[in-house]
């Protein structure tokens, strides 16, 4: 089968039943918004568009890297270790995490890079019914992480920093 399906079908099982926060919208419908703009990018693989798929399974589903690489490839479950955020169940303070983070991405390959723009992108504009402050503070915590992975694709760096501040200006 092919591996975008097979990532696709894999991510639909591993988010069942889960809900976006602000406006309980079924999960599956944010990777694949994900995955639909990563396929447009120029140069777009076979296996980012599979991991944009899979890019939050490990951070927020039962299955981990192992289970992604049996339903996928290696490469595809190097690059969505490469985008599962190393913070996750640690009991620090949320910019301790954040940081955390940040390093973990800047070691990132350009693909993992452009992919994790791309999700921000998108939770950025997904955030109807966030409240203001929830909303400035990850427009903030977006810009950082802007210019930690912004080096792999200018537009998309630029695309981030604009939602940033109009949704700082908004505030």
């Amino acid at each position: 089968m092919n591996i975008i399906i097979s990532a696709a079908q894999f991510a639909r099982r591993a988010h069942e039943g889960q809900v976006r926060d602000f406006h309980r919208v079924p999960y599956i419908f944010h990777p694949a918004r994900v995955a639909g703009r990563v396929a447009l990018h120029p140069d777009a693989t076979e296996v980012m568009v599979a991991a944009a798929f899979l890019h939050d399974v490990v951070e927020d589903t039962p299955f981990n890297l192992q289970d992604v690489a049996t339903a996928t490839s290696f490469e595809v479950s190097d690059l969505v270790s490469q985008l599962t955020n190393p913070s996750k169940n640690m009991k620090l303070p949320r910019e301790d995490r954040k940081a955390i983070d940040r390093a973990h991405l800047r070691k990132a390959t350009r693909e993992a890079k452009i992919i994790k723009m791309i999700d921000r992108i998108d939770n950025l504009r997904d955030m109807d019914g966030a409240d203001d402050q929830f909303r400035q503070l990850y427009a903030g915590e977006s810009l950082l992480l802007a210019e930690t992975v912004g080096d792999a694709d200018s537009a998309l760096k630029a695309e981030l920093v604009e939602i940033c501040r109009k949704m700082q200006e908004d505030a």
